[in-house]
């Protein structure tokens, strides 16, 4: 009995001993082992890694640090690249590097071998576009617009978008115009657009634009350029088939040195009969604008002006026109012009038009013509009669008089070339802007110039020039309030 009792002391003595032992010694164990490894590590069936204990190695990505000047940063995700070389790039891979742009980053396209991005871009955060190794040349855009796709469209509510440098082409545009946004801003300089299309070059609704040194060649019965909103533009050149250049302001503008030309595309069709050159329409009666230097070519209205409180045409050129300025419902100063029109210099259909320092040339009915109540007021205003004496002109209801002297005692400046020497949209390249005063040199008394053959004269003046020449178009008779355009 004593020695059983000795043998429980004995092994509980031992059990004791054996809680306290060092862990090194029960490490032997190969069931401890397993044990002690197994217990704390929790989820290891999702990543069992026995060999480690619980210390499951992670990858750890690298840090990518942006090399300034190497066209990478860092973007929603890790990096991105901030440029595309056109020569290499695949369709729709400038929409891709756009997409992955911060907020005011900038996308360089880069072109040296005249390739060029093929892509319609969604913007929609404020970007910057650049070039790098291109300049714009005919038949070679660095931004093509794939089939009945627009070429730019920027989404309502953009802060600002900038292009710079770009030659931009959509020669299939379908309905879609090139470029359109809405509730923006966008600012264009030195920019190429060619547009062949049901819609517009440009069409930008309720937003500021700002234009320098931009050119827009448009194929379309739509104006090339549509805008509403602020228009500050600055040597700006645009070829049309039909309208040339459509405004809409609504809030204060300044337009200089715009110059707007015909194509011959469509000579000879009703297209041409209706065409217009600037038309500037729809203001409410808040707004002054002020267009300086404005060059028009080719058109049968020239400048048409409806609606607003003040527009200023000062030094206008209207050049092989039937009616050069147009105004209606409109407050309108016309300074310093040189107008030339196969039917009327300037016609007011409703408001009051301030006439003043314009020579106008080759008219058939009037140099100024009142209708409807409006009021012309007029000062020192030459006008060049067609062959066939200046007792052809009449004044309409306009009181007052007006110096008149027959064409062939007008100088070579309103010479203009025929429709059948105009560029047609396929070889048209924009040559600098011409601005008023270059174009059309002031009016300078002396003899006429013996060259200057009276048929020749007819002719630059729209009349006829022999059996079966097309006759000058005459405008229907304008309704009680408005008229025909």
């Amino acid at each position: 009995m004593i020695r059983l009792r000795t043998l429980v002391a004995a092994l509980a003595v031992g059990g004791l001993a054996l809680g306290v032992l060092p862990s090194a010694a029960v490490a032997g164990s190969p069931d401890a082992k397993v044990d002690q490894q197994i217990r704390p590590c929790f989820g290891l069936l999702l990543e069992p890694n026995l060999s480690s204990g619980c210390r499951v190695r992670h990858d750890r990505k690298p840090r990518f640090k942006p090399r300034y000047g190497t066209g990478y940063g860092y973007g929603r995700g890790g990096r991105y690249r901030t440029w595309v070389d056109c020569d290499r790039s695949y369709p729709g891979e400038v929409g891709d590097v756009l997409e992955r742009l911060g907020d005011g980053d900038t996308l360089t396209l880069r072109s040296r071998g005249g390739g060029a991005c093929v892509d319609s871009l969604n913007i929609t955060r404020s970007v910057t576009i650049v070039v790098d190794g291109y300049v714009p040349a005919r038949g070679r855009p660095i931004l093509v617009a794939p089939v009945d796709q627009p070429c730019i469209r920027i989404a309502p509510g953009v802060a600002y978008v900038v292009i710079e440098g770009v030659g931009i082409e959509a020669l299939r545009a379908g309905s879609a115009s090139c470029i359109t946004g809405r509730a923006t801003e966008l600012a264009l300089k030195n920019v190429v657009v060619r547009y062949d299309g049901d819609g517009s070059a440009l069409d930008l609704g309720d937003s500021r634009l700002e234009a320098s040194s931009v050119t827009f060649i448009g194929r379309t019965r739509q104006a090339v350029v549509k805008a509403t909103g602020t228009v500050m533009a600055d040597n700006v050149e645009v070829a049309a088939t039909a309208i040339g250049a459509a405004f809409e302001a609504g809030d204060d503008s300044r337009i200089r040195d715009m110059r707007i030309v015909r194509l011959g595309d469509w000579t000879g069709s009703s297209r041409s009969r209706n065409s217009a050159g600037f038309v500037l329409a729809g203001m409410n009666r808040s707004q002054l604008v002020q267009i300086d230097g404005l060059y028009v070519d080719g058109f049968s209205r020239g400048i048409y002006v409806g609606g607003g409180d003040e527009t200023t045409l000062l030094r206008p050129v209207v050049r092989d026109s039937d009616w050069a300025v147009v105004v209606e419902n409109a407050d309108v100063r016309v300074l310093d012009g040189k107008l030339e029109a196969a039917d009327v210099g300037v016609y007011a259909g409703s408001g009051t038009v301030y006439a003043a320092d314009n020579a106008i040339a080759g008219v058939m009915r009037a140099g100024l013509f009142a209708d409807n109540g409006a009021q012309v007021r007029a000062r020192d205003n030459r006008v060049y009669a067609r062959p066939g004496g200046c007792e052809a002109l009449i004044t309409g209801y306009f009181d007052g008089k007006l110096t008149c002297r027959p064409w062939f005692e007008g100088p070579e400046l309103f010479r203009t070339p025929r429709d059948r020497a105009r560029q047609d949209f396929d070889g048209y390249w924009p040559a600098a802007v011409v601005t008023a005063g270059v174009a059309a040199p002031a009016l300078a008394g002396g003899p006429p110039d013996p060259s200057l053959d009276l048929l020749d004269a007819s002719a630059a003046a729209g009349g006829p020039v022999g059996p079966g020449s097309p006759q000058p178009y005459v405008p229907v008779k304008p309704q009680q309030g408005g008229t025909s355009r």
